[in-house]
């Protein structure tokens, strides 16, 4: 690939979230104002809408797609300018040796170039080709800093004959526009305040270069470095610098539209930023007037603003306050406009309800498509906001299911469907919801403590079946790759929960089909170890030893196979974490505000009804408990029996002492002259 080339303008590089504990969205535990909150835009995704990319393909009509076949075969084949010069002398007929020669002295040129103590500009023979010599000594004072001779070199090479210049052609267009449009500094704006006048007309004078970058391309002159595309940014730079916000618009969405997604994106962000900033002044609003009467302005800022203001508020209290305050600019603007019959009433009506203006909202939705996504999403907010709640699950059931419901909104609408069919007691509903949604916290509130087991048993039967090869348990500690998990591995979850569930509530046959394969077995014979424990007509010694593989097991596979997966246990964080919000703030502080999003009664009822233990990896306390009657079982004074009562009482002897202490007493007592007895006696407690 060639070196000497200039990547696409961006105005900004987004900072990186800072990292830390990180928990997915519990949407239960949220109340009303999230609920009835403007769902959050994706700029990336709906820029996408506006101009989707190309394929190659899609240039066939222009005439161009061999031209673009030939420069992605060059790309492939990795060609460096040394390899163009030895296909353009094997062209012209150059004997071996020669080509051989000139290549060398090209690949020292090259070298010279990026030279740190910046020796003279290299000399070339007088059979190198005249543009492969004339673009590397521009390219040479170029990055010396002499651009009057970089411009006469590039100049010099665009005067060859076209036969002369095929390789080139482009690279020296590009770079004449470059010469004109310099490198961002910054975020833009603060940059373009520090440039005088002269400087940013003379960006102007790139656009024409850049222009003829993309003829030349088209006309079948070699663009390997995809220089045309990068022009389309460059040349909207220029236009934005001298306060051409509209065409620097239509320009970064062709670049979007050709290729480049992240560089278009940013940079079209930026113009967007750029325009709100002053949104306060009388410029600054005549300015966004301008930007509301051209469409594809219009949508981009709508856009912006609505990608825009989900953005941590709660990190930024000032951002969100300008954020609120932009968009009420910007939806007055868009109000005083008139506009009724535009293709884009759907985000009007969005960014309305987002700035307060639910009447503007409504206003906008009579003319937005019945099957758009945005539009059916805020007629939901607004029957919520009105009380009809049956309408809003209908819309929202609508929403969910579009095929234009994509990307990071996808969870959100699920949430917000699970939510609604919660207040309308439809828990199997909102369990299904939130499972398409990805929102584990939310389902396994549901799935522990709402629903019957025999509701619960009826929705997995129905809705997860067996899988298999599933059986290794994923935990998913932080936001970013809990939030959108995939459907099948949360239904196997549930399975999993289930089993648990019914393991807890002692119906262990019923539990053991929904256990994944491998714990299926080690459940059963857990289930096998206990019951022969208790079986009377075995000796004592084999009672013991059933005992003690089944505590043995429990201690092992306790979380897996008893464990809850909220409070007390917290399976879902693999134990790690004691926290989860939707239990506390259901039965506390949303049971207290009321209104949208608050647990009914039936739901508060169906929670006390459906208790979990009360203390945290209870199953230890089992396993404890399971080891007690397995020492019972053995004689005094015997070794093995020290062993289990000094292993079974380890397994709780730090999280609780008290309950402890009884395997201690019966240590010291029963088993006084074994070695862990003696130890016991001497440390007043159990052996290390």
């Amino acid at each position: 690939m060639r070196a000497v080339v200039i990547a696409a303008a961006c105005f900004l590089i987004p900072h990186a979230r800072a990292c830390g504990p990180d928990f997915p969205n519990a949407y239960l535990a949220e109340g009303s104002v999230s609920l009835l909150s403007a769902p959050e835009g994706y700029f990336a995704a709906e820029i996408e809408k506006i101009a989707p990319r190309k394929k190659d393909a899609a240039a066939a009509d222009s005439g161009a797609a061999l031209v673009i076949a030939a420069n992605k075969a060059k790309r492939e084949n990795e060609l460096t300018e040394t390899g163009v010069l030895r296909m353009e002398l094997a062209r012209r007929g150059y004997a071996q040796e020669r080509v051989d020669a000139l290549a060398g002295r090209l690949e020292s040129a090259r070298a010279t170039i990026f030279a740190e103590d910046w020796a003279s500009p290299p000399v070339f023979p007088g059979d190198m080709p005249a543009e492969f010599a004339l673009y590397l000594n521009g390219a040479f004072a170029y990055w010396k800093g002499d651009h009057g001779t970089a411009d006469k070199c590039w100049k010099t090479l665009l005067a060859l004959p076209a036969e002369e210049r095929r390789h080139y052609t482009v690279n020296a267009a590009y770079m004449l526009g470059r010469l004109r449009v310099p490198d961002a500094q910054g975020e833009g704006l603060p940059e373009r305040q520090s440039m005088s006048v002269e400087a940013m007309h003379e960006m102007l004078h790139g656009v024409k270069w850049f222009q003829q970058t993309r003829d030349a391309a088209e006309a079948g002159f070699d663009d390997i470095s995809d220089l045309a595309q990068a022009s389309l940014g460059w040349e909207a730079r220029a236009h934005f610098f001298n306060g051409y916000s509209t065409e620097a618009i239509h320009l970064y969405l062709r670049q979007h539209a050709a290729g480049d997604h992240r560089g278009a994106v940013l940079s079209l962000r930026a113009v967007a930023r750029d325009a709100f900033e002053s949104a306060d002044s009388e410029d600054g609003a005549r300015h966004l007037r301008q930007l509301a009467r051209d469409e594809k302005s219009r949508r981009v800022l709508t856009l912006y603003l609505l990608a825009r203001f989900g953005l941590f508020p709660w990190f930024d209290y000032e951002a969100g306050k300008k954020l609120d305050r932009q968009s009420r600019i910007w939806a007055g603007i868009l109000d005083e406009a008139e506009l009724r019959d535009v293709p884009d009433t759907d985000r009007l009506a969005w960014l309305a309800y987002q700035a307060g203006r639910f009447d503007l909202a409504a206003q906008w939705l009579k003319s937005a498509s019945d099957s758009s996504v945005p539009a059916n999403w805020i007629r939901a907010k607004l029957a919520l906001r009105s009380g009809d709640a049956v309408r809003a699950g209908g819309l929202l059931e609508k929403v969910t299911s579009s095929p234009g419901l994509v990307g990071g909104a996808r969870p959100v609408a699920w949430a917000d469907l699970g939510r609604v069919r919660m207040g309308a007691g439809k828990y199997a509903g909102a369990l299904d919801a939130f499972l398409r949604g990805g929102h584990w916290q939310d389902c396994a509130y549901i799935a522990e403590r709402v629903l019957a087991l025999d509701e619960l048993m009826a929705f997995v039967d129905e809705h997860c079946p067996q899988q298999t090869g599933t059986d290794e348990r994923q935990f998913f500690p932080v936001a970013e790759e809990r939030e959108e998990q995939d459907e099948k591995a949360l239904r196997n979850e549930l399975r999993h929960l289930l089993a648990r569930r019914l393991a807890r509530a002692n119906k262990p046959e019923d539990a053991r089909e929904y256990f994944p394969e491998k714990l299926r077995q080690i459940h059963a014979a857990y289930v096998d170890d206990v019951r022969a424990g208790f079986n009377g007509e075995l000796a004592p010694g084999e009672r013991a030893k059933a005992f003690w593989n089944a505590a043995a097991s429990l201690r092992e596979n306790g979380m897996a196979l008893l464990g809850t997966e909220l409070a007390p246990d917290y399976s879902i964080w693999g134990g790690n974490f004691e926290w989860s919000p939707i239990a506390g703030a259901r039965r506390d502080k949303l049971r207290r505000g009321g209104g949208l999003g608050a647990p009914t009664e039936d739901e508060l009822k169906r929670v006390e009804a459906h208790a979990v233990p009360r203390k945290r990896f209870h199953y230890r306390y089992r396993a404890a408990d399971l080891g007690w009657w397995a020492a019972s079982l053995m004689p005094n004074d015997s070794d093995e029996t020290a062993r289990m009562l000094n292993t079974a009482g380890g397994w709780i002897k730090k999280r609780d002492p008290g309950e402890a202490n009884r395997f201690y007493r019966a240590l010291v007592i029963r088993c006084p002259n074994t070695a862990l007895g003696k130890q016991a006696v001497a440390r007043g407690w159990f052996p290390e």
